[in-house]
């Protein structure tokens, strides 16, 4: 008998996920998959705010018990985020950025480190960070993890394992392990960040299963200075004359400070057409700014 787990993380309202191992005999797939959601997506402590706390829910049909953790991740260049100890192992520019990162781990207090959550159930999860005012424009981070932890009966039976044998099998048993995290931000004094948009380019990539043909995609290079992470929504309109139509959105987008540039790929809900100019926004969802932009840019299609 052989478990094989299957991991699933999310990040800064970004989704992430590992590939699956292959079993290529007799996997039997587990039931009830977990459904949990985690409030805020965001947490930001101050020498002012030192404590906040967070609501895990499960939404799903059955109990099921998280792990609680801080886990310190960097985020690439793509928006993968990627957990420290793995970026290091991979070298390269991805460790480079990695030694970059200012954990906040030290001295934060996060409790309860188990919850039990039981269907239409949530719990609260408190995070305190012990801060001193030191006046200078710093920002530390790590990620607050929740991780399914899979039942003791995800095992295969006695029976069932010596049935296999019997026949000379190899049987598998695939559990799933799921992962929610978000960011826990640590500011001491006024951190400040500017935001500018590189050259706009719009191509094609091929559909995914089921659709067919090509889609259209806009990269949008983000570039950030300073010492403070952005958060954001990335909206595109196509305008031609007096006509402003939405036809790309993206919610939660995130630079972190060890990245002087992020690269979305936007996918458009549909072709622009020749002589529309798309019009690129990326508005700040912290409040940080007075008008809500803290970038635009305009590409005219040809």
């Amino acid at each position: 008998m052989a478990l094989v787990l299957i991991a699933f993380s999310f990040a800064s309202g970004e989704i992430a996920a590992a590939q699956p191992v292959q079993a290529s005999q007799n996997a039997v797939p587990s039931a009830n998959i977990p459904n949990i959601n985690i409030t805020p997506r965001r947490v930001i402590l101050s020498p002012r705010k030192r404590s906040d706390a967070v609501f895990v829910f499960n939404q799903g049909t059955t109990p099921i018990t998280v792990d609680v953790s801080l886990i310190d991740n960097v985020m690439l260049p793509s928006g993968e985020i990627v957990p420290l100890t793995e970026a290091k192992k991979r070298g390269g520019a991805t460790a480079t950025r990695a030694s970059a990162v200012t954990s906040a781990r030290a001295g934060m207090i996060v409790s309860p480190s188990r919850l039990l959550l039981a269907p239409g159930k949530g719990r609260t999860v408190r995070i305190q960070a012990p801060l001193a005012e030191t006046g200078a424009p710093a920002e530390a981070r790590t990620h607050l993890t929740i991780t399914t932890v899979p039942p003791p009966s995800s095992g295969l039976t006695a029976e069932q394992a010596a049935d296999a044998a019997k026949r000379g099998e190899l049987s598998f048993n695939v559990q799933t392990i799921f992962g929610l995290s978000i960011p826990v931000i640590v500011r001491n004094g006024a951190p400040v960040a500017q935001v500018s948009f590189g050259d706009l380019q719009l191509t094609q990539e091929a559909a995914q299963a089921p659709a067919r043909g090509n889609v259209p995609i806009l990269i949008v290079p983000i570039n950030r200075t300073g010492t403070k992470s952005v958060y954001g929504n990335l909206e595109v309109r196509a305008v031609k004359g007096k006509s402003a139509e939405v036809i790309g959105l993206a919610r939660g987008v995130g630079i972190y400070t060890e990245l002087e540039q992020r690269v979305v790929r936007l996918t458009l809900s549909r072709a622009p057409r020749n002589g529309e100019s798309l019009t690129v926004t990326y508005y700040d969802d912290e409040g940080a700014t007075s008008n809500g932009k803290l970038a635009s840019g305009e590409l005219v299609v040809k």
